[in-house]
């Protein structure tokens, strides 16, 4: 029976290599030990899960649908508060103690938005107050309410 091998890139045939020295005999090839697996493979010799893995959907802008996203976004000016409004908000903000019940509106990168939770922390140091998890710059606040009828709580 004649037996291929390989030992070190050189093919051996009954343990006679290319050029001709006796060397140890071994097991059978990948390609051969492959031919005798019994996991589906492709002709090139790779496992079939693998191949299918080229035919996976392939996105090729990707960022694109962000970016479009982003553009729809219609952008809010911010509101410049009057010296009453100023005036009114620092009274509320020096008011304000840890564990009070509050609704916050703000001015969040190109629009408004409120939070409503009970005031975590303020800082006065850095000019942040925090909402539960959300921290939010003393100057970007448009307006707080404290009292809880406002916020929309019932008390039932």
């Amino acid at each position: 029976m004649h037996n291929t091998y390989e030992h070190h890139g050189y093919v051996m045939s009954n343990g006679i290599d290319a050029l001709g020295a006796p060397g140890p005999s071994r097991a059978p090839s990948q390609s051969q030990a492959r031919a005798g697996s019994k996991a589906p493979r492709c002709a090139n010799g790779a496992p079939r899960a693998s191949r299918a893995a080229q035919f996976m959907p392939f996105a090729a802008l990707t960022g694109y649908y962000e970016l479009a996203r982003q553009q729809e976004r219609i952008v809010e000016p911010r509101h410049e508060l009057t010296e009453e409004e100023a005036v009114e908000l620092s009274r509320i903000m020096s008011q304000l103690k840890r564990g009070d019940l509050i609704r916050v509106t703000y001015y969040d990168w190109d629009s408004y938005r409120t939070v409503t939770g009970v005031v975590a922390r303020i800082d006065t140091a850095y000019r942040r107050l925090q909402v539960v998890k959300t921290v939010i710059p003393f100057d970007d606040i448009l307006s707080i309410a404290r009292d809880a009828r406002t916020c929309g709580f019932s008390s039932a």
